[in-house]
Order: structure tokens, then C-alpha cells, then sequence
């Protein structure tokens, strides 16, 4: 424990002194264990860098995150497909809506028929 002395010269320097340790700094010497640490960092979907290390040194779970790059590009082709599947469903409404107002015009039986022929080219995709 530091003297009254030394801590009344520090204190009057940088001010009041904490019985508990509040700030902490580190380095890492080598550029290899720095980019290690980035890494795990990024990979860890910690909000702060605080957060991060705190996890790390009081040995809680420390979750990593990845992304399969293939994955990303399949989860973006599925989502335009469902989306054009919704817009597909949301014309059939509209066709189906018509044709109760207007059951005698040659135009909604044409869309109609070509609604249905798009239906079963989807189906044969499936």
C-alpha cells in the first residue's frame, strides 16, 4: 500500500486515487497476437472492445459469429424467389377479385388463363 505521502502527491497530480482498479491498459507486442485479437474481436459481435475483453478475462461464454459466404448468396436468391411468389399470390387475388365484378369481360378470362399457365409452370419447378 502506497504512504499517505505518495498518495497525497499523486492524488494532487492526477487526482483522487480509487481503492479498486477502474482502468486498465495493455499491449500486445507482437503484430501477430494484434491481429489474432482483432479477429476474435470481429468474430465475437461484441458491441465494444470493453465488452470483449471483460468476457474474456472473467471467462464467460465468448460466442463467435460466421458467415458462409456461399450460404449468403442462397439466402438471397431464396428471398427474391419468395418475394415474387407473394407478388404472384397478390396478383391472383386481384384476377380472382375481378372476375367477380366482371365475370363477361374477355380480358379478365385472358388473364385468368394466363395466371393459370403460369401456376403450372411454377408447380413444375417445384
Amino acid at each position: 500500500m502506497a504512504s499517505d505521502k505518495s498518495r497525497k502527491r499523486v492524488a494532487k497530480k492526477y487526482g483522487d486515487i480509487p481503492d479498486k482498479w477502474d482502468d486498465w491498459h495493455m499491449r500486445l507486442p507482437t503484430p501477430k497476437d494484434q491481429l489474432r485479437v482483432i479477429d476474435f474481436y470481429h468474430k465475437s459481435g461484441s458491441k465494444s472492445k470493453s465488452e470483449f475483453v471483460r468476457a474474456r478475462l472473467l471467462g464467460e461464454h465468448f460466442k463467435v459469429i460466421t458467415v458462409d459466404k456461399s450460404a449468403v448468396e442462397y439466402y438471397r436468391k431464396l428471398s427474391e424467389l419468395t418475394a415474387q411468389i407473394y407478388k404472384i399470390g397478390t396478383n391472383y387475388n386481384q384476377v380472382v377479385r375481378l372476375m367477380h365484378f366482371y365475370t363477361a369481360e374477355k380480358s379478365v378470362l385472358a388473364l385468368l388463363q394466363e395466371l393459370i399457365r403460369l401456376t403450372k409452370e411454377i408447380i413444375a419447378l417445384q
